[in-house]
Order: structure tokens, then sequence, then C-alpha cells
């Protein structure tokens, strides 16, 4: 900048025109930081679990459970302020909501599994009999979709429609015209999976973290994974408790109330204090999450290797 242009800007802001000028700038940035703040806090508050009937009604039990798989999809996608945000642009503003992004790309991985599992397993009779068209299409097209494609297809219309061929095999269902069949053996290979999507973000926790900025990327993954985890293991605890307890009702009990601590997990800043690069003075965030991503994925085991018996 020439002397000129600074000498201009330093008279600027030494008269006082300049001075209720810069001290507003002031304000409206303080501003505009403390709301990015707040809505960054509540855009991955606690979200409450899928609700679910105190007694469930045996006609109800396939549009409940499938509908666990994708309940915390359906919500970023459809009920949340600033929508799917792992697909938007650098420049946009919503771009700075960095842990909302990866809570979301958790959901989503967490989502893929959940419905491979129902697809394959809930959906037949048996292992030779025909995928039902709605859902081999959710799940080979749809919910594999990358979660960051903007335009044409996007990320948001693909997701919705695999939400929306779910739907319509539910109403297959209910008409007749395709097949709901659960047995022991497949609510253990759900457990089976569930207790492996938990693992994955608790593996990353454990060995992948090195800064306190991955520990934030790493530890909302991880709560979108467990919030998916959540929604189906309540929902299939509260449709089979004849199986379930089978693997010890104090096993899904304790399950169910580690998923919820995590879901409340959301403090003002992550610390990754003890790890490569952060510092030991300060919090260690990332271990404390996966202190409760162990007992989960204990009790899950537990339960999987009742239901075996």
């Amino acid at each position: 900048m020439s002397r000129l242009g600074l000498g201009s800007l330093k008279q600027l802001f030494t008269s006082k025109s300049g001075s209720r000028s810069l001290i507003v700038v002031l304000v409206i940035f303080v501003l505009i930081v403390g709301i990015s703040l707040l809505g960054t806090r509540a855009q991955v508050a606690d979200q409450p679990v899928m609700p679910v009937p105190e007694k469930v009604a045996e006609g109800d039990i396939p549009s409940l459970v499938f509908q666990a798989g994708y309940y915390s999809l359906d919500r970023e996608l459809n009920n949340s302020t600033v929508g799917w945000l792992p697909n938007d642009l650098l420049i946009s503003p919503t771009s700075w909501l960095d842990n909302k992004k990866n809570l979301q790309r958790g959901i989503i991985f967490a989502t893929r599994g959940v419905i491979n599992v129902y697809t394959t397993n809930f959906a037949r009779s048996g292992s030779g009999e025909e995928i039902n068209k709605y859902l081999l299409k959710a799940q080979t097209s749809s919910f594999p979709y990358s979660e960051d494609v903007w335009m044409f297809a996007s990320s948001e219309s693909r997701y919705n429609e695999g939400i929306k061929s779910i739907n319509k095999y539910l109403e297959d269902v209910k008409n007749g015209k395709a097949i709901y069949n659960v047995k022991t053996d497949d609510l253990y290979t759900l457990i089976d999976t569930l207790e492996s999507l938990i693992e994955m973000p608790q593996s990353r926790l454990k060995t992948g973290i090195s800064s306190h900025f991955e520990a934030d990327d790493a530890i909302y993954f991880a709560k979108g994974v467990c919030l998916v985890v959540r929604d189906v293991l309540n929902t299939v605890n509260s449709a089979y408790p004849e199986l379930m307890n089978r693997g010890g009702e104090q096993n899904v009990t304790v399950a169910l109330e580690t998923l919820d601590v995590i879901a409340t997990f959301n403090p003002l800043y992550v610390f990754a204090g003890g790890n490569e690069v952060g510092d030991s003075m300060l919090p260690n965030q990332v271990q404390a999450l996966a202190s409760k991503l162990d007992i989960t994925a204990n009790r899950l085991r537990d339960v999987k290797q009742a239901l075996d018996k």
C-alpha cells in the first residue's frame, strides 16, 4: 500500500468519526464470531434418541426398525437449519461449521453399514432369495453416494432418494408384497455391525490423533456414528425384548446410557491434551471419549456373544 494510502487510513482511525467506525467494525466482528460459535454449538448439541413406543405393536416393527437406520440422517437432511454441510463450497459461510460437518459424515458412514445389514438380512427369508428392488436401490445407489457432491445429483438428493426407496419397501411389506423376517442370527449380525461401526472411530481416537484440530474432527465423527448406533440399538431392543434380553438386559442398558453420554458431548473447545502435539496440562478429551466408546463396544460384544449361544 502507498504512503498516501497508509496516511489516509491513519488519519481516518485517529479522527473522532474514524474511531467510531473502528469501534462499530470491531463490535460487528465480535457479534459475528459470537453468533458463529453459538450456532456451531447449537448445531451439534444433544440430539434425542428416536422415540419408540413403550409397547411396540408387531405390525409397526418393520417401519420402526428401518426408520431407526435413517432417523439421524433424515434429521440432518430435512430438519437442520444449516442443511447438509459436507458438500458446501469453501466460500460458503457454513464451511466454518466443521463440527457439524464431521458429525454428518459420521452419520452417513453408520447409516450405510446399518442399511446394508437390513437389506441383506432383515428383508429376506434366506440368502438365496432376491433382494427387494427398492432396498437394493437404496443400498447400492443412494446411500453409498459420496457425501461431498454439490451439483447435478447432489448428496442430499441421493440420500433423500434412499429414504424414499426404503419407505416404498415398507409399503410393500404392509401390503404383503415384500418380506420382513428377523431371526436371532440376523440380530447377531446387526449387533456385530454396530460393534464394528463403533470400533472404527474408536481406533482413530486411540492411534490417529496428533493435534487439537484432528481431535475436533475425529470426536464429532465418532459422535455422529454413535447417534445412529443408539437409535438402532434402542429400537431393536424395544422391538425384540425377548431376543435381546438373551444378551443380558444390563449390557444393553449400560451401552445405551453410555451412548447417551456421548450424544451430549459438546464442549466449548476440544482439547487433545497428552497427545503427540497436544498439551499434557490440558484435558484429554480424546481419551475420555475413546474410553466411552470402549465401554459401548465391550457391552455390544457381550450381547453378541450371548446371542450366539
